[in-house]
């Protein structure tokens, strides 16, 4: 779970630039860290619901003659 950034510290200088309107310290939020965070590692595929195909032979989607006499 992310926190929340940090408050950066301004030095008098910057806090003086504020002040005046002339500068703004850069803008960063929680939604700046998750979006650059490191992705999580996708879950590993299953035959439940994934991609891989548990029996041998897949089945057709119209079924014909041949399939009933098996």
């Amino acid at each position: 779970m992310l926190t929340r950034p940090p408050q950066p510290e301004l030095a008098w200088w910057q806090k003086a630039l504020v002040a005046a309107k002339v500068w703004r310290p850069p803008h960063r939020t929680l939604h700046h860290m998750t979006k650059e965070a490191e992705r999580p590692v996708p879950p590993p595929v299953t035959g439940a619901y994934g991609n891989t195909v548990v029996t041998e032979q897949r089945p057709r989607l119209v079924p014909q003659r041949e399939d009933r006499q098996r």
